[in-house]
């Protein structure tokens, strides 16, 4: 088996089983590609097959299933695009046609999702809002969400429906390094200069409660969450899913597929971006609640991370290692999320 193949499915299986891929399709796809640069067309075939399926439902009037097919399709875009951006092309292609396919899901949603693009130093930050049902007449609450480094705004989706069945609305976005943002602009020490734009833009809207706001993410998302609630009051609790104090030292010990996907993602240097990308200096200043999920069988990004943390914060923090849980905690991710939706829905309540 190609060297990167190999690597691609020891290390991120349970990221993309458990996010709307089917083990039976999972399966196909391990059998039918052979070499990796089949990886990206072979996913995009598949997210083909699901958007068929979504217009011939489409056309028959049946939303609820039309929607579904085409969030499966632009899931697959995403896998077709992920560790694949050593042809630009391919990588560029996968990820508009996923854009594509989430502009047709996004009326069909119950709720339905409001597509956004918020500038930032002269680039646009892309995102989508979901806004459950006002309870009471009172508008929800509202919870920021940020990917990884090599992960996007759509691999959310199902955190996002954990958060909206509890009453929370939620604004998922690619920020620097991220997505199609990664054309334009990388990963930064300083991202919660992004937040903070993100914020300013859902404080406008009239649909959502932003004075009860909770900013989270994976991975890298983590760590920015944190930062922006050192620098922002108005983020009222923070969540942080297998992050860092800092990522310093961990280029040098990354696979070859894993490094070459840094280079999209943090810049021509990835290892003295994440040198520079920390926690230190910044605890202090976050007094909000905090919640922090690792994975104890996670290599990536130990549980060693989290005491870190909770030895500098100056807020109250909850740390939770799952035992079984990789990276992200991907393997366990209905206790994962409903545990993080269920913490954010409660720290966001009205007192």
């Amino acid at each position: 088996m190609d060297d990167r193949l190999e690597s691609m499915y020891r290390r991120f299986t349970w990221r993309i089983m458990s996010n709307y891929v089917t083990p039976f399709e999972f399966d196909r796809q391990q059998r039918s590609i052979e070499d990796y640069e089949q990886w990206c067309g072979s996913w995009l075939e598949l997210a083909a097959e699901h958007g068929h399926r979504g217009d011939e439902a489409a056309a028959a009037g049946r939303r609820a299933t039309a929607g579904d097919e085409y969030i499966r399709a632009g899931l697959c875009c995403h896998w077709a695009s992920f560790m694949f951006c050593h042809d630009q092309d391919a990588y560029r292609s996968a990820l508009e046609t996923m854009e594509g396919y989430w502009g047709k899901a996004a009326p069909l949603l119950d709720p339905p999702m409001d597509i956004v693009h918020v500038p930032f130093e002269g680039a646009e930050l892309h995102g989508y809002v979901r806004v459950p049902l006002a309870s009471g007449g009172r508008k929800p609450p509202l919870a920021v969400l940020l990917p990884g480094a090599d992960s996007t705004k759509e691999e959310l989706f199902n955190l996002s429906e954990f958060l909206l069945a509890r009453g929370v609305a939620i604004a998922a976005f690619d920020g620097p390094g991220q997505g199609s943002v990664s054309f334009e602009m990388k990963l930064r020490p300083d991202y919660e200069r992004a937040v903070q734009a993100i914020i300013d833009a859902l404080s406008t809207r009239d649909d959502v409660d932003a004075g009860r706001l909770a900013v989270g993410g994976i991975s890298y998302g983590g760590l920015f969450a944190m930062r922006a609630a050192a620098v922002d009051d108005r983020v009222r609790a923070v969540f942080s899913i297998s992050s860092w104090y800092t990522p310093a030292g961990r280029f040098a010990t990354m696979e070859p597929l894993s490094q070459t996907g840094q280079y999209q993602h943090l810049g021509d240097d990835p290892a003295a971006v994440m040198e520079a990308i920390t926690l230190a200096g910044v605890l202090d200043k976050v007094t909000v609640p905090v919640l922090q999920v690792f994975g104890g069988d996670d290599p990536a990004s130990p549980p060693s991370h989290g005491e870190r943390v909770a030895a500098e914060i100056a807020g109250p923090i909850t740390t939770v290692v799952i035992p079984d849980g990789v990276h992200v905690v991907n393997n366990v991710w209905p206790q994962a999320r409903a545990l993080v939706a269920d913490w954010v829905a409660e720290n966001l309540e009205e007192r």
